[in-house]
């Protein structure tokens, strides 16, 4: 495709105009990733202007939850509680400990898929087991991935049925080929099910044979934005790094997940996680906002000078 035709296919994207197949097979195979870019962060800011929105993260685990030690460091704006799902019992316990510590952070935890199998080996339809756990008090199941859910549709209704919120749709991992694949799926979701605000395009587990470049990495991000008609891109600070985090900002990402949340380093606070989110944003030419796992807006404590 000619940069003249990609241009063209793109003003026509931005404009609202629906996409054939030839046009989405034109942007997958596209290596003019700078137009691809502009293109994706022009679309991220008519939907959110200069807003750029983060989450600091603190992970309990579900078993030590289970016996009550619930601790974290710093502060969150969100618990994530990790670890198995099984028994579906224990699992429902260590959301209470949790809740019970928090504070009232909010409290999410595990994937979909290990709470489909979950519900399985207890007998327990999905739904009724969803349910328990927003009695319990989870604010949110953690993640989604759309590749290893057995069937992502009936399990977002699940999750809606009960009334819990899924806080991010994911990929887990992501084999030659899986891109247009996923995406399609991602943008298929969420046209049908309004109440799925973010996906996470980069995949949770980086395959150490095969791994990505940062080039794959934005590239997924920008077709991400243009092609999955979601409210947030987003981008794990934990797993991708600070680094490319930043540069996710630039081609269409505008949320940023697991932000440690210490507010203390050895090399004082100006170099703690708060302080050098906020910058690395700034330098994107875009403006901070710190948020809960449910997106409500953290009021911002003092900055250092």
């Amino acid at each position: 495709m000619t940069d003249t035709a990609l241009e063209s296919l793109l003003e026509r994207l931005l404009d609202g105009a629906p996409l054939t197949q030839a046009d989405r097979d034109a942007l997958f195979e596209t290596r003019d990733l700078l137009t691809l870019g502009m293109a994706a962060d022009e679309l991220r800011r008519r939907r959110h202007g200069s807003r750029i929105t983060f989450v600091r993260v603190a992970t309990i685990e579900a078993a030590a939850a289970l016996s009550g030690d619930v601790r974290w460091s710093g502060s969150p704006g969100e618990l994530c509680l990790a670890g198995s799902a099984e028994p579906i019992d224990a699992a429902i316990s260590a959301v209470r400990h949790t809740v019970a510590a928090s504070g009232g952070i909010p409290v999410t935890g595990f994937s979909l898929a290990d709470l489909e199998a979950a519900a399985a080996a207890s007998g327990e339809a999905l739904v009724n087991v969803l349910r328990r756990l927003r009695e319990a008090g989870l604010a949110a199941i953690a993640s989604a991935p759309l590749d290893a859910v057995r069937d992502p549709d009936a399990g977002v209704t699940a999750a809606e049925e009960a009334g819990l919120p899924i806080a991010r749709l994911t990929i887990e991992r992501l084999g030659t080929g899986d891109r247009e694949r996923l995406l399609m799926t991602a943008a298929a979701l969420v046209e049908s099910h309004p109440g799925l605000r973010v996906f996470a395009p980069l995949p949770r587990r980086l395959a150490a044979a095969t791994p990505s470049t940062g080039y794959e990495d934005v590239q997924l991000v920008a077709l991400s934005r243009l092609l999955v008609p979601v409210d947030h891109i987003q981008v794990d600070w934990a797993l991708y790094g600070p680094k490319l985090a930043q540069v996710a900002l630039a081609f269409g990402a505008d949320d940023v997940d697991a932000v440690s949340p210490l507010d203390e380093v050895p090399e004082g606070r100006r170099r703690a996680p708060l302080e050098e989110i906020r910058r690395n944003i700034v330098a994107a030419s875009a403006e901070p906002v710190e948020r809960d796992a449910l997106f409500a807006v953290r009021s911002a404590p003092g900055s250092a000078a």
